[in-house]
């Protein structure tokens, strides 16, 4: 057979296969688009009727955001448990504190105990110290109200002594719990800022006490040794053991007190006295004292 019509044969046999396998591929492409076409078909009604019954399932963005919200609130206002904790962790913690708040207070601390209650692991330490009535209020109170989860176990003070009124030795028990898997770590936990209202008097001071001499007190005229020796609608006139007269209208101190005023009726002089700890209404009648 000649070379060309040799040539010519396996060139038309070459064509019909490239041809053939063209339209078996594009045979197999046309099945996959049609198979893929109804299986998009089907994932859209799928997702229409997920959409239906579950109508909040296209607000991603709003959901996320609305977790977002939730995560920040509860740094803010919830209790936070930490991932970990361990005495170093701790004692910074409680420094960072002092430093940041109270920084005239001062502690001993040591490692009580660690051990587990339900599924928590947790430490305890105790904290030994002197400090002011009203830095130790706020220290506590920050350890309260601070995100991180501190549980102070036990509290307990006594006066340092009665020339420290304000002084109180204290020692108390905090424990730490923790939780690996759901815990935040302290480092993302930011300081809360929040108002507050310290103590109005030392609630560990006795208010009533034995009669108190001062001698800023000297600077006024004593009652418990006066007379009155006269008296108008709107001032009176008092001897004191000296001799010396004074004059005094409503509002005028005397010794641990003033003179809230004058009963004209009655020809008396009504004073507050506070020498105990406690107001006392005290009489005085220009015939005689009542005391």
């Amino acid at each position: 057979m000649p070379y060309a019509i040799r040539n010519s044969i396996f060139l038309g046999v070459l064509m019909v296969l490239v041809f053939v396998g063209g339209v078996l591929s594009n045979s197999q492409s046309v099945t996959r688009l049609e198979k893929n076409g109804k299986t998009f078909l089907e994932n859209q009604k799928t997702l229409a009727q997920l959409k239906k019954t579950n109508p909040d399932l296209g607000k991603t963005d709003e959901i996320t955001a609305s977790l977002d919200e939730m995560k920040i609130s509860a740094m803010g206002n919830n209790k936070i448990i930490l991932r970990d904790d361990n005495p170093s962790q701790t004692y910074q913690y409680l420094i960072d504190i002092t430093e940041t708040f109270t920084p005239d207070l001062n502690f001993d601390f040591k490692t009580a105990q660690s051990g587990q209650k339900g599924d928590l692991p947790f430490n305890s330490y105790t904290l030994n110290g002197s400090a002011n009535i009203e830095s130790l209020h706020f220290f506590l109170y920050q350890v309260e109200y601070q995100a991180p989860l501190y549980v102070i176990e036990s509290m307990q003070l006594s006066e340092t002594s009665v020339a420290l009124k304000d002084t109180v030795d204290f020692s108390m028990k905090i424990s730490v719990f923790y939780d690996k898997k759901t815990g935040t770590s302290i480092s993302e936990i930011p300081f809360r800022s929040f108002s507050y209202s310290n103590l109005t008097y030392n609630p560990f001071y006795s208010q009533i006490h034995a009669p108190m001499d001062r001698s800023e007190e000297d600077n006024y005229i004593n009652i418990n040794t006066a007379l009155i020796i006269g008296l108008t609608p709107d001032k009176i006139f008092l001897r004191d053991i000296n001799g010396m007269i004074v004059t005094i209208v409503p509002g005028s101190r005397v010794a641990y007190g003033y003179l809230n005023y004058i009963n004209w009726k009655q020809q008396c002089a009504v004073f507050n006295i506070n020498r105990i700890g406690i107001t006392q209404e005290i009489k005085m009648y220009l015939q005689g004292n009542e005391l």
